[in-house]
């Protein structure tokens, strides 16, 4: 695969990048000044964010508990999608935590100081109360990743409305890329949830797995001009996991791939009027660690299992027996953390991933 811009001198810059965290509050940034209203819902948010990582530090020090700055959470396992290489198909979707308990859960991420929540799954707007729970908990900054198939007018307005969220719309480039793995006329969805959402005034992007079969699309002009014209603020892009039951063995990426669209996307964030996050780049840095189990982050999935990340379905806690803080607290990501190996990727994007076994073995034993 050959990209237009190899020869540049970034084509092969990972260091000095500003981390996700920055890049999110110049999504914000960029977003808030497009009108009066969202300037200040805009201000609200920075506020809120602000008093949450002081909160949050002031919390750790006291508690003696290592509180990470983000919260993955899978509300639901549940799809109306069937999309290929979907990392969570065929994960159990029955006991789900209840709308009592997520509103606990979050109650409590508010209380620790934990600013943002990045919610998965399944498609998390399957659940009638998400909207109602992210409208209730507005010193969270959410970011829903969705298909966009739920994303009507009434709730884009809500989402607008409420000003704590930044709502990812994901597609695969094309429409034929996107509807071969997504179903067909999911592309049409994803455009009419963007539709919407522009027209409510919300603070929206698109997410996007790049894979060895979309990765020169994805990095091009035309790509990023349409979603650019489309409204987004923002566009995060997901290497490839081999993870699931449905593995892509040929959607991965090769070194040289891998090279060539991190320098495009280095590109096109110094250029165009769009902020781009890249995985596993941005969240690595320079160090290639890691910053899950637990460290800057972790997952809970819809039974209420506390787990590593998302693309590594092991656990051995529950926020149903302890809560937020026992979790964070847990024996089995503090002994990942200790071993700084396993935070370190090597062939794929995910570096736990990489190392599941040890992982499961750590597991065991902690068990």
């Amino acid at each position: 695969m050959n990209f237009n811009h190899n020869s540049r001198k970034h084509s092969l810059a990972y260091t000095k990048e500003p981390g996700i965290g920055k890049l999110v509050a110049s999504t914000l940034w960029r977003w808030g000044r497009s009108n009066p209203r969202s300037f200040i819902f805009l201000l609200q948010t920075f506020w809120n964010l602000k008093r949450a990582e002081r909160k949050r530090k002031e919390k750790a020090k006291l508690l003696g508990a290592h509180l990470p700055t983000v919260m993955a959470i899978s509300p639901s396992m549940r799809c109306n999608y069937n999309c290929r290489g979907c990392y969570s198909r065929e994960r159990s979707s029955d006991n789900e935590l209840t709308s009592s308990e997520l509103g606990l859960l979050f109650s409590e991420a508010e209380d620790l100081g934990i600013p943002a929540v990045v919610v998965t799954g399944g498609e998390p707007f399957l659940r009638s109360d998400m909207l109602d729970l992210i409208e209730k908990h507005r010193r969270l900054l959410f970011v829903p990743i969705t298909n966009g198939s739920l994303i009507t007018r009434e709730a884009a307005l809500r989402l607008a409305g409420s000003g704590n969220n930044v709502v990812l719309v994901s597609l695969e480039g094309t429409p034929a890329e996107t509807d071969a793995r997504r179903g067909e006329g999911a592309y049409k969805q994803a455009l009419q949830a963007f539709f919407n959402l522009k027209e409510a005034g919300a603070c929206f992007g698109f997410a996007a797995t790049n894979t060895s079969a979309n990765s020169e699309y994805l990095a091009g002009k035309e790509f990023i001009d349409q979603m650019i014209e489309c409204g987004c603020m923002v566009g995060f892009y997901s290497e490839y996991v081999p993870s699931g039951p449905c593995v892509e063995a040929e959607w991965l990426l090769d070194e040289t791939v891998r090279k060539s669209f991190r320098g495009e996307v280095l590109h096109i964030r110094r250029t165009r009027p769009i902020v781009l996050v890249q995985f596993p780049q941005d969240e690595y840095g320079e160090e290639n660690i890691c910053s899950a189990a637990g460290q800057a982050s972790l997952h809970i999935n819809s039974q209420g299992f506390v787990e590593p990340c998302p693309f590594v379905p092991v656990s051995c806690d529950n926020i149903r027996s302890g809560g937020l803080l026992k979790a964070c607290r847990s024996k089995f990501l503090c002994s990942i953390r200790q071993n700084p190996e396993l935070l370190k990727r090597k062939k794929y994007a995910c570096a736990l991933f990489e190392h599941l076994d040890d992982i499961k073995a750590i597991a065991c034993r902690v068990n």
